[in-house]
């Protein structure tokens, strides 16, 4: 009985031991084998390295508001996010652009913002995963509206190139021919000149011009003075009566007057049309060219400003008007005349400088100002649309495969630089636009300070290859003078 007893003790206790190895055999220590190589963790992916952008620069444009971003990019790198902000303002007014990358390395960016100031101006280059650079930063400050008119490079201001103009033009006096001195490129020039030497208080100058004009037409061996049956003869009466303000010397006043006081008195024998156009209260020297409305206002507006007389201005600006109705196409530009149905660029420019002119004098309550005015700011409207790349307008202001021709470009630059700085056009668009032509025409003074591709004195002609064939002079006055206007206008507050 005590046998069986404990033979099935031992049977339970053998199998209790059984079943507590058992359970215990998946914990049991691993001893290390010191044959067997470490087992290293899976190395983590690092990210792709991009290289930032090098060469990253802001610099100005002659545009106000404006500044062009330059950089190189990284050869990893297929975009560039550009960030701006105006320095001093929240983060949450950044600006951003993202660039792609062109067929080279080089990156650039036109910049355009509404407000002026330093702009802080970063870049990040970006790869085809993705991934991003270090940023890069610089900083840049745009040309404000109010410099566009005033601040130029060295040697492009008004003083340096005016004082070359002027003083090229005194040499020109003083080795032509007497009898070339009274022709109407001369007249415009010496009213440059004059205007220009004032402006900048170069008595020195002024005195220089007086002398070689009193010895061109008050001395013993003086040509014989324009008569005063044309627009292009009447208009050398200006001149006497510019030197008139500011000398007070009577014989220049008789002289200047007789000129402005003739284009209206009908001569004897007068043409069936001239008497028409007196009977209707124009000049009979009226003949429906664009270049009159330089030519009649100009020595009416002379006469005005040294009378105080109403009459004179009040009637260059009935003529305007009435030469506007009949030769101003709907797009704002002129024909060179009915029967020469292209727009010739000097033709424009004469146009465009006798509406400004006229507007800078003529009193606000005449009755035709607002359409003088409306069509004004229409031609200017219709330039802009034409004006090239550089700056430049063209020989036929419509015709893209024309030469670039410098002196109509110069008297838009004018006329635009006037009607910023009376606040009639807008000072950044227009202002952008004759410092953009300003400058490229100074590309075009040669050493000896003669204008270039300066189109030759030109009749009207129903060819266009005409104006296309017409010679591209060097130094010819028509192109000095209206330089030396821009130089005056720029130069002048206004």
């Amino acid at each position: 009985m005590h046998s069986k007893r404990y033979i099935t003790k031992i049977i339970v206790l053998f199998l209790t031991v059984a079943c507590f190895a058992s359970a215990c055999k998946g914990t049991e220590p691993v001893v290390p084998d010191e044959n067997k190589p470490d087992e290293k963790e899976p190395d983590k992916e690092e990210p792709a390295f991009v290289s930032p952008v090098t060469d990253f620069k802001a610099e100005k444009t002659e545009k106000a508001n404006e500044l062009i971003i330059t950089w190189t990019y990284p050869k990893e790198a297929i975009s560039t996010e550009i960030t701006w902000v105006l320095e001093g303002t929240k983060p949450s007014d950044v600006d951003k652009k993202n660039i792609m990358r062109p067929s080279d390395n080089k990156g650039a960016f036109r910049m355009h913002v509404l407000q002026h100031g330093k702009y802080i101006i970063s870049a990040v280059a970006i790869d085809s995963d993705g991934n991003h650079s270090e940023t890069v930063t610089t900083d840049g400050v745009p040309t404000h509206e109010n410099e566009v008119l005033l601040v130029f490079p060295e040697g492009a201001d008004a003083l340096s190139v005016g004082t070359r103009l002027a003083r090229r033009f005194i040499k020109t006096i003083s080795s032509s021919p007497h009898n070339t001195r009274t022709n109407y490129p001369y007249v415009c020039t010496y009213l440059g000149a004059f205007q220009f030497a004032q402006a900048i208080g170069d008595d020195q100058m002024y005195n220089e011009l007086l002398t070689r004009y009193d010895n061109s037409f008050f001395s013993a061996g003086a040509p014989t003075l324009p008569s005063p049956n044309h627009v292009d003869n009447n208009i050398f009466g200006s001149v006497p009566l510019e030197i008139y303000k500011k000398v007070k010397d009577r014989k220049y006043f008789n002289l200047g007057m007789d000129y402005a006081d003739k284009q209206w008195e009908l001569p004897a024998n007068p043409t069936q049309a001239q008497q028409n156009w007196h009977n209707q209260g124009y000049s009979w020297q009226t003949r429906i060219w664009i270049d009159d409305m330089f030519m009649i206002t100009a020595i009416q507006a002379q006469a005005y400003q040294t009378t105080d007389d109403r009459k004179y201005i009040d009637r260059a600006a009935k003529e305007m008007v009435m030469y506007l109705d009949e030769i101003q196409r709907p797009n704002g530009l002129f024909y060179h005349a009915p029967d020469a149905p292209f727009y010739w660029s000097r033709g424009n420019g004469w146009m465009a400088v006798g509406m400004a002119n006229l507007l800078s004098i003529l009193p606000e309550d005449n009755p035709n100002r607002k359409e003088i005015e409306t069509a004004y700011k229409l031609m200017m409207s219709t330039l802009l649309q034409y004006q090239a790349e550089d700056g430049m307008w063209r020989q036929l202001i419509d015709k893209s495969e024309l030469w670039k021709e410098t002196s109509g470009t110069a008297m838009f630059t004018y006329a635009m630089i006037v009607g910023v700085k009376k606040g009639w056009l807008d000072k950044v668009t227009y202002g952008t636009a004759a410092r953009k032509a300003w400058l490229s025409l100074l590309t075009y003074i040669n050493n000896d300070d003669n204008m270039t591709e300066v189109c030759e004195g030109t009749n009207k002609n129903s060819s266009y290859q005409f104006y296309v064939d017409r010679k591209r002079n060097i130094g010819d006055l028509h192109g000095q003078a209206p330089m030396l206007w821009c130089a005056t206008a720029l130069y002048n507050d206004m």
